[in-house]
C-alpha cells in the first residue's frame, strides 16, 4: 500500500469544512422553497402561464427560423453526450489524483438525483393545469435537457479543488445558460421550466456537498480568493454581474416596457418578451452558480 503525507487537516488543524451543517440544510429549505415558488406562480396561476408562454411564442417568431434555430439543436443534439463526458472526465481524474472513489460516487450520486428527481417530478407529480392558455397542457416543468447539464456541472464543482473552485462555477454557469437557452430557442422549453431546472441542481448539489465536505474535509480548505489564479474574485464577479444584471433587466423589461396587462403580447411586443425570458434565464444560471461557488468557498475557507 502507497503511504501518502498526511494532510494537515488529518493531524487535527482547526479546520473545519462544512462547519455549520445547518446552514446548508437552510440552504437546501431556501431552494426548495423557491422551486414551489417558481411551479405555484408560473405553472399554477393564469399571469405565471401567459408571461412564460408569451416568452416561448417570442423565441418562436423571432428565433423560428432554421438558420437561427441550427445551432441551438446542434447543441442540443450532443447536449446528454457531453455533459456525461465532461462529468465523467472530472469524476475520474478526481479518483486518480485522491486515490478514492468517495467524491466522485458523492458527486455522481447528486447528478443522479436531480437528473431522477426530475423525471419523477414532470411526470408523476406535478401538473400543468390547463387555463387555456397554451396548446400544450402537458406538464413540463422542470426541463430534462437543462437539469442534466446544470447537474453535470455541479458535480464537477464537487470534485474540483477549492482553489478551483471559482473557475469551475463560472464555466459551469455559462455552460448552464447556454443549455437553457437553446431549449428556449427549439421551443422545448418555457423559461420557467429552466429556472426550475437550475433549482433542482442547486438542490442536490447543496446535499451532495455537505455529505461531502464533511466526509472529506482535508482537501476541501484554502487560503481564500487571490491565492491562485483559478480562484481570482474575477471569476466571482463573473457569476455575479450578469447575475444581478440579468435578472434586474427582466424585472425592468417587464414592469416598464411589457407591463402585466400587456402579457398576451402583440407582434411588437413579443420581441421585448423574448429578450425578458433571456435575460432571466442567463441571470438565473450565473446567480445561482455565483451563490453556490461564494457558499462553497466561505465553508471551505481554513480557519484559525
Amino acid at each position: 500500500m502507497i503511504r501518502t503525507k498526511a494532510h494537515p487537516a488529518r493531524r487535527g488543524t482547526s479546520h473545519r469544512a462544512a462547519p455549520h451543517p445547518a446552514l446548508w440544510i437552510l440552504g437546501m429549505l431556501c431552494v426548495a422553497a423557491a422551486f414551489g415558488a417558481v411551479y405555484w406562480g408560473f405553472v399554477l396561476t393564469v399571469t405565471g402561464q401567459l408571461a412564460d408562454e408569451t416568452a416561448l411564442r417570442g423565441a418562436e417568431a423571432y428565433l423560428g427560423a432554421d438558420t437561427a434555430r441550427r445551432p441551438a439543436l446542434a447543441f442540443l443534439g450532443y447536449l446528454p453526450e457531453a455533459s456525461a463526458v465532461i462529468g465523467a472526465l472530472a469524476l475520474l481524474a478526481a479518483a486518480a489524483v485522491r486515490r478514492s472513489v468517495w467524491a466522485p460516487a458523492v458527486a455522481a450520486a447528486a447528478f443522479a438525483g436531480a437528473a431522477l428527481s426530475t423525471q419523477v417530478l414532470k411526470h408523476l407529480v406535478l401538473e400543468r393545469p390547463d387555463k387555456d392558455i397554451s396548446a400544450a397542457s402537458v406538464n413540463s416543468f422542470p426541463s430534462g435537457h437543462t437539469t442534466f447539464a446544470a447537474a453535470a456541472m455541479v458535480a464537477v464543482l464537487l470534485v474540483a479543488s477549492p482553489r478551483w473552485r471559482p473557475l469551475v462555477a463560472a464555466l459551469g454557469g455559462l455552460y448552464a445558460a447556454v443549455a437553457g437557452m437553446a431549449t428556449l430557442v427549439l421551443g422545448w422549453h418555457r423559461p420557467a421550466d429552466i429556472l426550475g431546472a437550475y433549482l433542482m441542481a442547486a438542490f442536490w448539489g447543496l446535499l451532495g456537498g455537505l455529505v461531502l465536505l464533511r466526509r472529506e474535509p482535508w482537501w476541501n480548505v484554502w487560503e481564500g480568493p487571490n491565492t491562485h489564479w483559478a480562484s481570482a474574485r474575477l471569476w466571482q464577479a463573473v457569476l455575479w454581474v450578469p447575475g444581478v444584471a440579468g435578472l434586474a433587466g427582466a424585472v425592468a423589461v417587464y414592469q416598464l416596457v411589457i407591463g402585466p396587462s400587456a402579457l398576451q403580447g402583440t407582434a411588437g411586443l413579443l420581441g421585448w418578451h423574448l429578450l425578458a425570458a433571456v435575460l432571466f434565464i442567463g441571470g438565473s444560471a450565473a446567480f445561482l452558480f455565483g451563490l453556490g461557488s461564494a457558499f462553497f468557498s466561505h465553508q471551505t475557507r481554513r480557519r484559525g
